[in-house]
């Protein structure tokens, strides 16, 4: 069977290679003043030279583009992706209640204050929303026109109009019936609140004339229920409206900024490619090309959907970020070559948390001047990567593991069906450094004596952390590290006890499993899910602070969240019950029984294995630290210092 994903299509007579696309992604570089550079120009070649078929930039103010100094930018961006036969959209928005985007005071469609949700955990603090005239309106669909016929001019193949995310965009704000509470021609009836994008379409139109292909980016749902936009308003009202004015293909999006973000940039506790669905139900109701986008990281799921009819596109960004080579190696049939992305929003491209090269300024990867034996002990992210680094450069690489299985804390995570992504990181790991016959030894550990006795030229301590157990908890019944209830999922209890915030996603998990947790930690709720990225966070707090919901699962089971303790210490463990006191004006005491204690606490309370550096370091010509055993930190820092290391020895 042919591949659909490799066929081409055309829209408005712009003829695309292939029907895999990439993102709008406003995590890109470019000037204070939004213009194009020199690094937003590398960082979307590097894109198009992976065999993207289009890219749609991220969003830019028509002000921007406006300025007769951003022209040339543009040029030379067309110009750079034709060279690869790659076609280059530019998005245009102009920002709404929330986005932050756009003149200040920012030009808000409604005078009232919207509610915060979850964006007090971005922001911090209300922003206030102003209302915009209707002189304001009339104005912006005409720099939105001017903005679409200079980009034509300057070579860009076509324009998106931003119309979705809630109170991020102006337009999505004006179609909302969550945000848009106005009462003259610009409110009221789905009409009116679509008369702000329609117009801008169609004196867009008017600008650029009928050989010239313009997008839209639409919501199809809100993720906001009732208040918001629903896909049967979408299917209904939005898509026929916006295609009615003009737009010759919809980019089918959903969720709000500020209340639903998690519908836009997808945590990694969601299934992949879970909103496709929205795409296909737009497709029904439209005759012009759809497409889907929303955590498709692989390209045989990209390929499904397109087989199912269910969209004509599927963009790829973060998946493309990750790995910029992803459709290249598809198509040149090496699938298990490409580096899937784990969805832990640390980075998304500015830099990327696993791939070290996608960053502003990485070091080269070229050529060792000499071929040396490069010693690595210890099978975590860290070693894997500077054995498949220093594999690449020419070294003769042997990896030594003491335990049975390679990728340390990280393949741990990969076992929480929260973070079950996370095992991408080792899979891609260990069959790179396959293909680059590195020599892989597990249940192998080595003195300091028989390391020196080996002779490398090259040793390098990745020998991660450990867990520190405290006197309260020393020796007592049913207490476990993360680790060990990561790997002994059987080991745990039906009551568990979550010491430490570091693990909240494993004690959402296990609340799914319907068991009875309590997760506690001894600061405050700021604290709470401090260690983890961006919107990831703002689901996974969303998660656990809505104490009285009570979920469904496929399986037709029904759990609370966990209960969450803030600001307590754990004064006993004895007898089946572990005794707290409160750290508020109360001084209470509680006491729980359990089952499992699970000690997740920060990165602070793990110890470095790095007890060999000082028994190998002048004994030998090289010798470094990396990931943990230099310092407990994070997975983009356990990546980023094998790179420091394996790239310059």
């Amino acid at each position: 069977m042919s591949r659909k994903i490799q066929e081409p299509i055309e829209i408005r007579g712009m003829k695309l290679k292939n029907r895999i696309g990439f993102a709008p992604f406003l995590n890109m570089p470019r000037n204070e003043d939004w213009s194009v550079n020199d690094l937003t120009i590398r960082w979307f070649e590097e894109r198009a030279k992976g065999g993207l078929g289009f890219i749609m930039t991220g969003s830019f103010i028509p002000m921007s583009i406006l300025n007769p100094a951003a022209r040339e930018g543009f040029e030379r961006l067309a110009e750079r992706m034709h060279r690869y036969d790659c076609k280059i959209g530019i998005q245009i928005v102009q920002g709404g209640p929330m986005s932050g985007q756009g003149p200040s005071p920012s030009p808000y469609p409604s005078a009232t204050h919207a509610k915060l949700g979850q964006f007090d955990l971005m922001a911090g603090s209300i922003i206030p929303v102003e209302e915009v005239t209707i002189e304001y309106l009339e104005q912006q669909v005409q720099e939105f026109a001017a903005a679409a016929k200079i980009l034509k001019e300057t070579g860009i193949d076509c324009v998106e109009l931003h119309c979705a995310h809630g109170g991020a965009t102006l337009c999505c704000s004006f179609i909302s019936p969550f945000y848009n509470h106005r009462t003259d021609k610009y409110g009221g009836n789905w009409e009116n609140r679509l008369r702000l994008p329609t117009d801008i379409l169609r004196a867009m139109r008017e600008a650029v004339g009928d050989d010239y292909p313009l997008f839209a980016r639409m919501d199809a749902d809100e993720l906001l229920g009732e208040d918001g936009i629903q896909v049967a308003d979408a299917q209904k009202y939005i898509a026929p409206a916006l295609v009615e004015a003009g737009a010759d293909c919809l980019d089918v999006s959903q969720g709000s900024i500020v209340h639903s973000p998690h519908g836009i940039t997808i945590p990694v506790y969601y299934e992949r490619g879970c909103f496709i669905d929205n795409a296909a139900a737009i497709k029904e109701v439209v005759d012009v090309p759809i497409i889907g986008v929303g955590s498709i990281l692989d390209m045989d799921m990209a390929e499904r959907f397109l087989q199912e009819g269910k969209a004509d596109i599927i963009y790829m960004g973060r998946q493309v970020t990750c790995d910029t080579d992803t459709p290249n190696k598809y198509f040149e049939g090496r699938p298990e070559d490409i580096r899937l992305c784990i969805g832990c929003h640390a980075g998304c491209g500015r830099p990327c948390a696993i791939n070290y090269d996608i960053q502003d300024d990485p070091i080269p990867l070229t050529p060792a001047e000499k071929t040396k034996k490069v010693l690595i002990l210890g099978g975590g992210v860290a070693g894997m990567e500077a054995a498949r680094i220093a594999a690449t450069r020419g070294h003769q690489v042997m990896l030594f593991e003491k335990s049975g299985e390679l990728g340390g804390m990280v393949a741990n995570l990969g076992l929480n069906p929260q973070t079950g992504e996370f095992g991408n990181v080792t899979r891609y790991l260990s069959t790179q450094m396959g293909k680059l016959g590195v020599d892989v030894r597990v249940c192998k550990d080595a003195s300091a004596d028989e390391i020196i006795g080996m002779k490398p030229d090259v040793v390098i301590l990745a020998a991660g952390s450990t867990a520190t157990i405290p006197d309260v908890a020393e020796g007592k019944f049913g207490v476990l590290t993360h680790g060990e209830a990561l790997r002994q999922r059987r080991a745990i209890g039906q009551k568990v006890i979550v010491w430490g915030f570091f693990g909240a996603e494993l004690a959402i998990a296990l609340a799914e499993e319907g068991k009875e947790v309590v997760l506690l930690g001894r600061s405050g709720e700021g604290s709470l899910g401090s260690d983890i990225a961006g919107v990831r966070r703002l689901y996974l707090v969303k998660k656990l602070t809505d104490l009285n919901v009570v979920r469904g699962t496929p399986e037709g089971q029904r759990m609370s969240n966990p209960e969450v303790l803030y600001n307590v210490t754990v004064e006993e463990i004895a007898d089946g019950n572990i005794t707290l006191r409160a750290g508020d004006n109360t001084d209470r005491q509680m006491v729980i029984p359990y089952d499992t204690i699970i000690l997740s606490r920060r990165f602070g309370e793990r110890k470095s294995n790095d007890s060999l550096f000082s028994e190998l370091e002048g004994k030998l010509p090289e010798v470094y630290k990396i990931g943990d055993c230099a310092q407990v930190r994070t997975i983009k820092d356990a990546i980023w210092t094998a790179n420091e290391v394996a790239r310059k020895i």
